[in-house]
């Protein structure tokens, strides 16, 4: 599934490099290497020593088949090569997993990485919370997503910064995910600080036609669906459109949204061509919020139960962007312009009656209000990303990279009773944000077995921001340098070796800049609401590896670490951004693909890591420091399709010093599609066991006759239960 990461000597970290490699050698015996990369676009595909190639063919690449033949599901076949191959841990999700995979949500593919965990401690049509290599990335402030090139993070979000939103994305149109782990690919940007991802979208062409789908399931769910794609044009032209309304497991999940997406290859000629993409997306949801373990323990409240009913969120986008690129023999250039409104309004309450805060941690004398709140947003994006490589030798290839973001934001945050009557207003501010970023690069193959890549990102971020609570326009602007490094060595037909070494960074939220003037001497400015106005800085490092010992079997396995100077976090609780100072994270990745004929796939993973606070040890709060995954993906010839899930969770550290438990999740599908008609049957939680999706460790009070206490408790999100989702779909 992976693709490995270079390791470099750069400023003070060459003792980390040093560091990795021993690791290396200590935990990998040499026989622990790994396979060949599946292919790049022609935009970013490195240059250097061709990889072994795959005996298997990418559904993306089978030649249409004339209509008759479609009418019989087609052989759809995937390669077991990894991702850019550049790394030991990149991973490409293909066309044929994402069609069997059992899933709600464009989101839920993610579960598919090795390493990463998606909680959704809301509800369908609010952001995700994402846990990787370490990271509590919260809803995006460290995982980098993009759609078709389109950068998807919200900078300064009202909610999180750094949000994702990937509910307007229709996984039927969703032909491949890229996932890199990570920050040492020079075309990485903004949020990359654990890693990126990337969705392409399209229709491969075993999937053509025009299909019709609805799904019931047993939590009141019902699912239209409808993918217009022509036989007679490209992977890049489709219509497709879904609307859904759910009741959820529990109380307050309920859930309607619809969605459109249209993407068209205007124009195509001599190595040239022009797409262009659009979309509309509107839900409403409801948010449970997180329940007291204590209350869950005692029957106070139910497993599945929330303490309010009237919370809940909406969210919309339009979105519009258009492509174009050119590839001739001497290199590539690609330009793409993208535009996008969004508008988001969340009710939540994390605390019950226990009381708000201050922007100085202090609580508010009025504490008897609680935390309840709504956050509404109305934010404009646009911007331009550009990717260029000439060929300057026969082996070297120059590279750039390059963009500029701009965003507008309105933002308002009302404090309301638990009953939910407005009582306070604690934001209210219009902030503008603009990000430059330039990064020229080399792609040498120094030797026939060896290509090097290597560049410097050059960032700047300059923000406006009008509070209008207190009648000041507040600006600044933050540069930071972001060198990046990978090899790549081919040690024959089946082994490959890897090393990797990058800055990712995080830029401030433009409340960052509005430090007051005037703070009392015994306030810590770390614990201002919107952080330091700095870039967040992490240094990564990998050494990895890949073996094909056959042509059906991939093995991978590296060692990776990540440093960070000033930890940044998002407390969902307080609204604040805290620098926590120094951390490091060190841990390792193994995974196995076996495809052991053209149509049944399998993969196994384990991934490890230590997160410490440098200063103290202390772990870091969020990512389970053991966590492995299976994944099978069955497309036959004959029509029988299935799809198969599961990871193991180990316990992880929560603040304060609580440890959420552990847990072990498998979901399953299995469809038939006989000529135009398919059915497809989806058991989430196959298991039906009583796990917790999230957990967290804070004070609250809802139980108004008790006495308040501040100390901390174990909340948590109760995660999905068995649930059944039976699908037909038609095809014409």
């Amino acid at each position: 599934m992976p693709s490995a990461k270079p390791i470099v000597q750069c400023g003070g970290h060459g003792r980390r490099l040093a560091t990795l490699l021993a690791a290396v050698t200590t935990v990998f015996p040499a026989a622990a290497l790994a396979a060949a990369p599946a292919e790049t676009p022609a935009e970013s595909q490195p240059v250097g020593p061709e990889p072994a190639p795959s005996t298997s063919t990418s559904p993306d690449t089978d030649p249409p088949a004339d209509p008759a033949a479609d009418a019989q599901t087609r052989l759809v076949t995937v390669s077991t090569g990894t991702g850019d191959g550049l790394t030991a841990t990149s991973h490409k999700i293909d066309a044929a997993t994402i069609r069997t995979t059992p899933k709600r949500s464009a989101e839920d593919l993610l579960r598919l990485v090795p390493g990463m965990l998606v909680v959704q401690h809301g509800n369908q049509g609010k952001g995700h919370q994402y846990y990787i290599r370490g990271f509590d990335a919260v809803h995006g402030s460290d995982v980098e997503v993009l759609v078709d090139d389109v950068p998807m993070n919200e900078r300064s979000n009202v909610h999180a910064h750094g949000y994702l939103d990937l509910s307007f994305v229709i996984p039927e149109v969703v032909k491949s995910i890229e996932v890199k782990k990570g920050s040492v690919r020079l075309e990485q940007g903004a949020f990359a600080t654990a890693g990126s991802v990337e969705y392409q979208l399209g229709v491969p062409a075993a999937f053509r036609g025009t299909t019709l789908g609805y799904e019931f399931g047993t939590t009141g769910r019902h699912r239209a669906v409808m993918v217009h794609a022509p036989r007679d044009r490209n992977e890049q032209t489709f219509i497709a459109a879904t609307a859904f309304t759910d009741q959820g497991y529990g109380e307050n999940r309920q859930a309607q949204g619809l969605s459109a997406l249209g993407k068209a290859r205007l124009w195509q000629g001599k190595g040239a061509y022009v797409d262009a993409l659009g979309g509309l997306y509107a839900a409403r949801f409801g948010l449970p919020g997180t329940l007291r373990l204590d209350d869950v323990n005692t029957g106070r409240v139910g497993f599945y139960d929330a303490y309010l009913h009237d919370t809940g969120g909406e969210s919309a986008r339009a979105l519009t962007s258009i492509r174009a690129g050119i590839e001739r023999s001497r290199g590539s250039f690609s330009i793409t312009g993208h535009a996008q409104a969004r508008r988001l309004s969340l009710d939540e309450n994390f605390t019950g009656s226990l009381g708000t805060q201050t922007d100085f941690g202090e609580f508010d004398p009025r504490a008897t209000h609680g935390d309840r709140h709504v956050q509404r947003q109305d934010a404009a994006i646009g911007g331009v990303r550009m990717h260029g490589r000439v060929r300057l030798h026969d082996k070297v290839d120059l590279r750039l990279e390059g963009h500029w973001t701009a965003t507008a934001v309105d933002q308002h945050v009302d404090q309301l009773t638990t009953e939910g009557v407005r009582w306070d207003t604690s934001r209210d501010q219009l902030a503008e944000q603009h990000e430059f970023g330039l990064g020229p690069g080399i792609a040498w193959r120094a030797l026939p077995w060896l290509r090097l890549e290597s560049g410097l990102r050059i960032e700047a971020v300059h923000a406006r921001v009008h509070d209008r609570q207190q009648a000041q326009r507040f600006s600044g602007t933050q540069v930071a340098a972001a060198p990046r490094f990978a090899a790549q060595a081919l040690l024959g037909p089946r082994w490959q070796l890897f090393t990797a070494y990058g800055r990712g960074f995080r830029p401030p939220e433009a409340r960052a800049f509005t430090l007051p003037q005037q703070v009392p001497e015994n306030v810590d400015l770390d614990q201002f609401a919107g952080g330091q106005p700095h870039m967040t800085l992490t240094d990564n490092a990998e050494v990895g590896a890949r073996w094909q010992p056959a042509d059906f079997i991939d093995v991978g396995a590296a060692v990776f670490g990540t440093w960070i100077d000033r930890e940044s976090v998002f407390d969902h609780v307080s609204g604040f951004n805290i620098e926590l100072g120094p951390t490091r994270r060190l841990g390792v990745e193994a995974d196995v693909q076996i495809r052991p004929t053209p149509w049944l796939g399998m993969g196994v993973s384990v991934v490890g890591n230590h997160a410490r606070f440098t200063n103290t040890g202390a772990p870091i709060p969020g990512a389970p420091p053991l966590l492995a995954q299976v994944q099978g993906t069955l497309m036959h010839p004959k029509g029988w399709r299935a799809g198969l899930r599961g990871f193991v969770m180990g316990p992880r550290p929560l603040s304060y010093g609580a440890t959420a438990g552990a847990a072990a999740v498998l979901d399953t599908s299995v469809g038939y599609q006989w000529r135009w008609l398919g059915v497809d049957l989806s058991v989430d939680n196959v298991l039906g066991s009583k796990w917790r999706d999230g957990e967290y460790h804070f004070a609250s009070h809802w139980d108004r006759s008790r006495d308040v206490s501040r100390l901390p408790t174990i909340h948590y999100v109760a995660g999905p239960p068995r649930m059944f989702r039976l699908a037909g779909s038609v095809r014409f």
